[in-house]
């Protein structure tokens, strides 16, 4: 699948924007600020359904508009296929695939594979677990919709658990009824995330030695309180740690805790990795997991890389560019004197919320 056009409709700092892409390398170049991050933000909300940029939709309106609307328009099997994400200052969302309504994220969610790269992505090796969290739920979120479902189910019955912990009286059997349903979420969430982290293994041991001429060796581990429990020991367990829950306030078990760790040539890349280890680290990690969802899907994701190619070196961008040749990817950038040579490419200005090719 690749996408074709985009039509951007009172979003950020673009009023009207029609922008056509290329089966390839698309480049957005511009100075800073002038609204090439947005375009990468605009294709990642037609696949999520929200903005990885802020949790309010309604700054996603122009100054003194009263709404925004996204259009993107996909081939898939040669077959062209429409989405839409709307938003207004009443907060009114609405999401369509082919003119129809989604009511669910879930049936929306994975529709467009993306794998996304920016600076802030660098948080996934050297930042905290959530950062990693995310990393890992993002792939399972567009792998499995029943993910999608479960997660927000569990994260539901935790808010409650948490909301029920900071009472003066916490009712036990409230809570291990609560435990009851999170048994079951937790067994699913945690055997998907274990899948999902077994296959970047698989896939990053290959690009990390190519990167790296076969002097380093990446392995990802995943840390989490249930592996290999089934459901009457995970409800055991949960009902253990209650004591301390309520001597805290809050749940101190469950999978909003779990961790990935990667090592690169057994030791731990976070605490003991050097800055350019980090960044091979992450470029290996996100090229698996786009042959990941490519091979999973039996689709080609969209790659968005947000000016990322101030924080690789020339050797790493050469890679880059060579890996991702053949695939369609959106490029944003303050210059471009890294694009030498390559054919596939279209280079698009970007110059206060207007684009010229």
């Amino acid at each position: 699948m690749y996408l074709d056009r985009i039509n951007l409709e009172n979003f950020r700092n673009y009023e009207k924007q029609y922008v056509e892409l290329i089966n390839g390398i698309n480049l957005f170049l511009g100075d800073n600020a002038q609204g090439k991050t947005n375009i990468v933000e605009a294709i990642y909300i037609c696949a999520f359904g929200k903005s990885y940029r802020t949790i309010k939709d309604n700054e996603l309106i122009m100054f003194d508009k009263e709404y925004c609307r996204i259009n993107a328009y996909y081939k898939k099997n040669e077959t062209e296929v429409s989405t839409e994400f709307y938003i207004d200052n009443l907060n009114r969302k609405q999401l369509k695939n082919n003119e129809i309504k989604i009511k669910k994220i879930a049936d929306y969610v994975g529709e467009i594979p993306i794998v996304i790269f920016s600076p802030e992505s660098l948080d996934i090796v050297k930042g905290s677990p959530a950062k990693r969290r995310n990393f890992i739920d993002m792939i399972c979120c567009q792998i499995s919709k029943s993910y999608i479902i479960y997660h927000q189910e569990y994260m539901k019955c935790l808010k409650l658990k948490n909301t029920m912990l900071k009472k003066d009286y916490v009712d036990d059997n409230y809570i291990e009824v609560l435990h009851e349903k999170m048994c079951k979420y937790i067994k699913y969430i945690v055997s998907v995330r274990k899948k999902i982290i077994d296959l970047l293994n698989q896939y990053s041991e290959n690009i990390q030695k190519n990167i790296t001429g076969g002097k380093e060796n990446i392995n990802l581990v995943y840390c989490t309180d249930f592996l290999d429990m089934d459901e009457i020991q995970i409800k055991k367990y949960l009902d253990e740690h209650l004591y301390i829950d309520k001597l805290r306030n809050s749940s101190i078990k469950g999978i909003q805790r779990d961790d990935l760790e990667i090592y690169i040539n057994e030791k731990e890349v976070s605490k003991f990795g050097s800055q350019g280890q980090k960044r091979t680290a992450l470029l290996t990690l996100k090229l698996a997991n786009f042959e990941l969802l490519k091979n999973e899907k039996q689709e080609i994701p969209i790659l968005l890389l947000d000016d990322i190619m101030s924080e690789l070196d020339s050797k790493r961008i050469n890679y880059l560019l060579k890996y991702i040749e053949n695939y369609q990817s959106i490029i944003t950038t303050t210059e471009d004197t890294f694009v030498k040579n390559i054919s596939n490419i279209k280079i698009s200005k970007v110059l206060n919320g207007k684009i010229e090719n």
